[in-house]
C-alpha cells in the first residue's frame, strides 16, 4: 500500500536538481525543517563516507561530489568535538553560511566568532583553523579533537596535516575519532602526497591498485625520512615493528565521489567545469588524481609524449602488421611479474602479464613466450643479473630458438642524438632512445596500448649526469622509491632497443629466399 508519505518521498526523488533546490530553499525560508533532522548523507559515496570507519578517510576527487556537506554533516551529527581546517579562513565562508543554514532551523544556534566556533548543548564544539601561514598548525598543538577535518586538503602542507593529525583523540568513552581530507584532485604537483599516502586506490604503481575497492580498509603506518613523509603498508592492525620499534598501523580508505552522486546538481555544473583550462577541466570532472599531475624537473619521458602515443594506437597506427619484437622481463618467483611485450611495426600492443609464482623456472617463461609468439618474431630476454639465463637456455639449447640478451648494466658505447652525450649504461640508452622515438618531432610515430599502469611506469623513471654521462635510475631505485617494479616499461624499452635488428633480420631473410628462388623453382613460377 502506497502511503502519501511515500508518495511525497518518490516525487522528491524524481526531482531535476534545479527543482529540488529550490524546494530546499524554500524550506529553509520557511523553517519547517524538523529542528531533530539537522542533516541525513545522501545514498551513495556521501553515505559511504558518513559511515566509514576508517580512521583516516580520502574523499571526494570531482569537483560537486558532495565534499562540503559530508564535512558538515559529520561534525554536526557525529562527533562531539570538531575542527575544520582549510588553507585560509578567508577560504571556510561557504562552509559556515551552509553549517550556520543546517543549525538555524535546528536551533542551535550558529557559528560566529574570530576564528569562527560554535559552543552546543553537553559541550559540544565545532571549531574552525588555517594551516596557510608558517607555524600555524602549532596553534593546534594539544587541541584534542574527535574529528579532524581538511577541506580542500590537496593544498596543504602534509606535515601540517600530520601534526594536527597528532591530536585526534577524545576522552569519551563511546565517541569514535577520524580525519577526513575531503578534496579535489591535485592540481599542478600541490598535493601530491596524497597519492602516495592512498596508493591502493591512486597510484597504477602501487601492487594492490585496481584490486581494491572504494571504502575498503587497508593498514598502515606513517614513516618520517626526513625529507618527506612515507606510507608502510601492512597486514593489519596489530602493531608491527618497523625500522627497530613497534608501532601501532591506523586503517585508511578512499571514497571517490562525482558531480553525479550528488542528486542537488546537474548537467549545467559540468558545463560550467568545461570552461576551466586543461588539465584542470580533467582533473575535476572525472576526480583523477594522477590527470594535473606536474611533470618532474629530470623526468627521462615527458607524460605527453605518452598520451600521445597512447592516441596513436587508438587512431589505430600499424594495426595490421606482423610482430617483429617479443621482449621478456623474467620474474621467476617471488612479487615481481613476468612481462611479454610485442611490438607490431610502430604499435606496441598489450603487454601479456603473469605473476612470478606462476613462472617459477625457465620452463615455465620459456613456454609462455613461445605460446605468445607470432611471425617468427625476434626474442629478446632481459638478463641483467642472470634471472633470464634459464629462459634462455630452455629457448636456445632445450628447443633451439635464437634468443637476444640484454643486460641493462652492460656498457652502452653510444650517444644522445641531440646533445652527443654518452650513456653511463645500456639501461640508459634503452631509456633514452624511447625518449627521443615518442618526441613528437621525431617523426617516429609509436603508439602504445592506453594503460595508467604503463603511462606511470614510464614518467616515473629520472636521470642525472654521471661522469660526464647521461645516467638513468636503476630497476631498484624505481623499486625503493616507488614500491612497485617497472617491469612492463622496461619490456617496452627492450623490443624497441631490438626492433632495428629485427627489420635488419627479415630484410636479410627475404634477401636470400630471393636469391634461393631459381634454385627453389626453376620454372620461375610459370
Amino acid at each position: 500500500m502506497t502511503t502519501t508519505l511515500g508518495t511525497l518521498i518518490d516525487h522528491i526523488d524524481g526531482m531535476a536538481a534545479p527543482e529540488r533546490v529550490n524546494l530546499q530553499k524554500q524550506l529553509d525560508e520557511a523553517g519547517v525543517l524538523d529542528q531533530f533532522d539537522v542533516w541525513r548523507p545522501q545514498a551513495g559515496p556521501q553515505a559511504d563516507g558518513y559511515f566509514s570507519e576508517a580512521d583516516l578517510t580520502l574523499y571526494g576527487g570531482a569537483a560537486g561530489g558532495g565534499k562540503t556537506d559530508l564535512i558538515a554533516g559529520l561534525a554536526l551529527c557525529a562527533h562531539h568535538k570538531a575542527v575544520v581546517f582549510r588553507q585560509s579562513l578567508k577560504s571556510l565562508k561557504g562552509l559556515i553560511e551552509r553549517m550556520n543554514t543546517l543549525m538555524r532551523h535546528a536551533g542551535l544556534g550558529k557559528i560566529a566568532g574570530n576564528p569562527p566556533r560554535w559552543i552546543g548543548p553537553d559541550e559540544r564544539m565545532i571549531e574552525f583553523g588555517h594551516l596557510g601561514l608558517p607555524g600555524s598548525e602549532e596553534d593546534w598543538q594539544g587541541r584534542d579533537h574527535d574529528l579532524k577535518a581538511f577541506d580542500e586538503g590537496a593544498q596543504m602542507d602534509p606535515r601540517k596535516i600530520i601534526f594536527v593529525l597528532g591530536w585526534l583523540r577524545s576522552t569519551r568513552t563511546d565517541q569514535r575519532c577520524r580525519g577526513l581530507i575531503a578534496t579535489n584532485p591535485p592540481l599542478g604537483g600541490q598535493g601530491d602526497f596524497l597519492i602516495e599516502w592512498f596508493a591502493p586506490w591512486l597510484d597504477p604503481l602501487h601492487p594492490l591498485f585496481g584490486k581494491v575497492k572504494p571504502g575498503e580498509l587497508l593498514w598502515a603506518v606513517f614513516i618520517d625520512d626526513g625529507d618527506a613523509i612515507h606510507t608502510v603498508w601492512v597486514e593489519g592492525s596489530e602493531p608491527v615493528e618497523i625500522e627497530g620499534e613497534f608501532r601501532t598501523p591506523k586503517s585508511r580508505t578512499f571514497i571517490p565521489a562525482k558531480r553525479q552522486d550528488n542528486a542537488y546538481l546537474d548537467e549545467s555544473y559540468d558545463a560550467q567545469l568545461d570552461q576551466m583550462p586543461e588539465p584542470m577541466r580533467t582533473a575535476l570532472k572525472s576526480g583523477d588524481f594522477q590527470a594535473a599531475r606536474q611533470d618532474h624537473d629530470w623526468q627521462v619521458i615527458p607524460s605527453d609524449w605518452v598520451d600521445l602515443a597512447f592516441q596513436r594506437y587508438d587512431a589505430g597506427v600499424d594495426a595490421d602488421k606482423p610482430m617483429d619484437v617479443l621482449a621478456v622481463d623474467v620474474a621467476q618467483g617471488g612479487k615481481d611479474k613476468t612481462v611479454l611485450q610485442p611490438l607490431h611495426g610502430r604499435r606496441f600492443e598489450e603487454s601479456v602479464v603473469r605473476k612470478g609464482a606462476d613462472t617459477k623456472d625457465g620452463s615455465d617463461v620459456g613456454s609462455l613466450i613461445i605460446k605468445e609468439r607470432r611471425n617468427n618474431a625476434l626474442i629478446v630476454v632481459d638478463c641483467t643479473g642472470g634471472w633470464g639465463g634459464d629462459t634462455v637456455g630452455f629457448l636456445k639449447r632445450e628447443n633451439d630458438i635464437p634468443v637476444e640478451k640484454c643486460v641493462f648494466s652492460a656498457q652502452s658505447g653510444e650517444t644522445a642524438q641531440d646533445s652527443r652525450i654518452p650513456f653511463y649504461n645500456l639501461r640508459a640508452q634503452l631509456y633514452w632512445r624511447l625518449r627521443e622515438a615518442l618526441n613528437p618531432k621525431s617523426g617516429q610515430g609509436l603508439a602504445i596500448k592506453r594503460s595508467p599502469k604503463v603511462k606511470a611506469q614510464l614518467t616515473a623513471h629520472r636521470w642525472k649526469m654521471k661522469s660526464g654521462k647521461i645516467l638513468i635510475e636503476s630497476k631498484d631505485e624505481i623499486k625503493t622509491r616507488l614500491g612497485s617494479s617497472p617491469d612492463e616499461a622496461d619490456a617496452i624499452v627492450e623490443a624497441l632497443g631490438w626492433k632495428d635488428k629485427a627489420v635488419f633480420r627479415q630484410v636479410m631473410k627475404k634477401q636470400h629466399q630471393s636469391q634461393m628462388r631459381p634454385l627453389d623453382d626453376p620454372l620461375g613460377g610459370f
